[in-house]
């Protein structure tokens, strides 16, 4: 969806969510006040009932804030354009995924706050203007519209929830790192053949004993190793910060940590070492884990996701595996190749023509992009080697093939 539809649809949402939740809230408040449940109780109990609904409603409200943050998230879009507004304009400024969300909420929050000064208005104005609504009235109305907000506000988040788990899964709540090693790394995969060899081999023309940054490495080492001789030290960033730390795990021995052995061995083998013994492989583990000098949460929807530049930056599978949306996908891939120094190097891979790939029987979006992609992002900045690799893993994963890219960066003149 482009940028203009989701300003459109979230307009839309917006208005529509507005209407329903004043038309219920209204009709509930009025609806208590009609029936009389609370006629002749005194007034400071009534007191203690409004103060009840309100914290009520704050759980009503609390479900669909973060449903709405995972809205945003996945889609762009939100039932609060306020909201909206406030998560794209903190996302951009801000390097952590979180910092939006929380933005979005309070935006979102602090409307529904002040929808309560109208209700007030109304119903103290009512009790004010004629003598056959009490004070009392006007509290029970504004308890059982809170009653009513609540009850909404629940059913929307849980739709929003509903919405979202059948569209796709959400890398907030539903990603599972180990589950991803599993599924994908038990072995050595056709993508994973193609992509390493690709790597090494893209790697020989990279700057040597200058820092190397990985950005969006998951919780995976397997793309690490090829980059272990080369580079001063090794920086590693993803959002998640369960994917960090797993490599955290791998990192320090952790019992029960991913066996990246199977991967260094084919790694060593790219690079020209027929047979690699136990001892090279363990060589190389040690050298990835020496090089490993930081662990970056970063958040490719920043303008500038690091303060700082690198000759050398590695990308597979990051942009295109975060979003279904093409107009995202050439922001991310715009933010992630603004890292890159004048003459630097970037290498990347995505799934080709792909909508979605599965985790644990959870699909997860994919840009379905292909090699013209790559031509339109990259060309204005960077000359790039783009290659198509079939993979025939379409019935396992929900992707057939890959783009392979290395591409160098104008220097300056």
């Amino acid at each position: 969806m482009s940028l203009l539809g989701t300003w459109t649809v979230s307009l839309a949402a917006t208005a529509a969510s507005a209407y329903a939740l004043d038309a219920v809230a209204a009709a509930a408040g009025a609806s208590l006040v009609a029936v009389g449940l609370l006629d002749g109780v005194a007034q400071e109990w009534v007191m203690v009932f409004l103060v009840a609904s309100y914290a009520i409603w704050a759980v009503g409200l609390r479900t669909n804030l973060r449903a709405n943050g995972a809205l945003l998230a996945a889609t762009g879009t939100s039932t609060n354009v306020l909201s909206k507004a406030a998560f794209d304009v903190t996302r951009r400024r801000a390097r952590r995924g979180s910092t939006a969300r929380l933005a979005a909420a309070v935006a979102y929050a602090g409307t529904e706050v002040a929808k309560e000064t109208p209700y007030y208005l109304a119903a103290f104005g009512a009790a004010a203007a004629t003598d056959a609504i009490t004070s009392t009235d006007a509290l029970v109305f504004l308890a059982g519209a809170n009653l009513a907000a609540a009850g909404y506000e629940y059913g929307l988040g849980r739709l929003t929830g509903a919405f979202l788990r059948h569209r796709y899964a959400s890398f907030e709540t539903d990603w599972v790192p180990q589950r991803y090693l599993a599924d994908y790394y038990a072995a050595i995969e056709p993508d994973e053949i193609a992509t390493i060899a690709f790597l090494v081999s893209s790697l020989r023309s990279a700057p040597r004993d200058e820092p190397v940054l990985f950005f969006g490495v998951g919780p995976t080492m397997h793309h690490v190793f090829a980059a272990a001789e080369i580079a001063s030290e090794i920086h590693l960033g993803d959002y998640l910060p369960a994917n960090l730390a797993e490599i955290q795990r791998w990192i320090s021995r952790a019992p029960g940590a991913h066996d990246w052995r199977p991967f260094v061995y084919y790694t060593l083998q790219c690079e020209g070492v027929a047979r690699p013994t136990d001892d090279e492989v363990a060589h190389r583990e040690d050298l990835a884990r020496r090089k490993i000098t930081q662990l970056l949460q970063v958040d490719a929807m920043h303008a500038r996701p690091i303060d700082r530049l690198y000759s050398t930056v590695i990308s597979p599978y990051c942009a295109d595996s975060a979003t279904d949306n093409l107009v995202t996908w050439r922001r991310l891939m715009r933010n992630i190749t603004g890292l890159v120094g004048p003459g630097g190097l970037f290498i990347t891979a995505a799934l080709h023509r792909c909508s979605g790939y599965t985790v644990g029987g959870r699909r997860f979006p994919s840009a379905n992009v292909d090699e013209s992609d790559f031509e339109a992002a990259l060309r204005r900045d960077f000359d790039a080697s783009i290659e198509v690799c079939a993979t025939g893993q379409d019935a396992t994963h929900g992707y057939g093939s890959v783009v392979l890219c290395q591409a160098r960066r104008h220097a300056v003149t």
